[in-house]
């Protein structure tokens, strides 16, 4: 009941706090800026040893991934290393957090899953999945290559019904925030993600730094695990279907410095390789 409604709860302070459900607890702290990073780690692990309630870190009753998706409207975005050239969004919905444990495990396990090759469509498919690191249910999935990623989106489109992709560095830049440097307006502030400014060295449990969203509601942007996009990073507008061709990474993650958490940030990297710092967001 919990997760729907947050009752009433007497004016008394101390009676507030003891009645008071610890999992709403624990998000209401998140809000505070003041919340330092390894306080937001405990809370993460606690609210994976309850059973995280927030809709989008998880599976449905049937052990799909359940998604929360947001929706961003139309928009123009100038590509870092592009000049001049704007590119034009059309509206689109993408995930509020990137691709957990719980939601990358169910398509690792499922019989018609990673092992399916139809999934792949000829593209390479490795023996086994990436190794399982700080690998706790409402963490961000690494180590997941692109060819992994796009294998995902394929199984989980004929789960939900509809096409389920990997997002354009467009779509993400301008999901992210558009054109400032982060998700944020100002300067960087290292208490708003995790970053190697954090201290942590490893990932933390998705969305656990409300204050650092973009505008549209977007979580860990500048901070956690780089995310793939489905274009290529040499030609980014053009539809290169080589399978060696490096593949484009967004965002920001826990060992990078700030000045590569900037949402305008273009990284790359062979479509195979999987790494402690990559993860996935959804986009529909």
């Amino acid at each position: 009941i919990w997760r729907a409604v947050e009752p009433t709860l007497p004016a008394n302070s101390a009676l507030r706090g003891f009645l008071k459900p610890e999992p709403l607890a624990l998000l209401e702290e998140l809000e505070s800026e003041e919340t330092p990073h390894h306080r937001r780690e405990e809370i993460g692990l606690r609210l994976n040893q309850m059973g995280d309630p927030r809709r989008g870190v998880g599976v449905d009753a049937n052990g799909v991934p359940e998604i929360a998706w947001v929706d961003i409207p139309a928009g123009r975005v100038v590509l870092e290393t592009t000049g001049r050239h704007a590119f034009v969004v059309r509206p689109f919905r993408l995930a509020r957090y990137a691709v957990t444990w719980a939601q990358f495990r169910a398509f690792v396990a499922a019989e018609d899953g990673y092992r399916e090759d139809s999934w792949w469509e000829g593209r390479p498919r490795e023996d086994e999945p990436g190794d399982l690191l700080w690998a706790f249910d409402n963490y961000p999935a690494v180590n997941v290559s692109w060819y992994d990623a796009m294998a995902f989106c394929r199984w989980l489109s004929t789960k939900l019904g509809f096409e389920v992709r990997l997002p354009t560095e467009w779509e993400w830049q301008w999901a992210a925030a558009g054109n400032p440097d982060y998700p944020w307006w100002g300067e960087w502030d290292d208490r708003l993600a995790n970053s190697l400014d954090s201290g942590i060295s490893r990932t933390l449990a998705a969305g656990l730094y409300p204050s650092g969203r973009s505008p549209f509601g977007l979580d860990d942007i500048a901070g956690n695990v780089r995310e793939w996009c489905v274009n290529t990073y040499e030609d980014p507008d053009k539809d290169v279907v080589a399978r060696e061709s490096s593949r484009v990474l967004r965002g920001g993650a826990w060992s990078a410095r700030a000045e590569h958490c900037r949402v305008t940030s273009r990284f790359r990297n062979h479509p195979g390789l999987r790494g402690n710092n990559i993860g996935v967001r959804l986009c529909c």
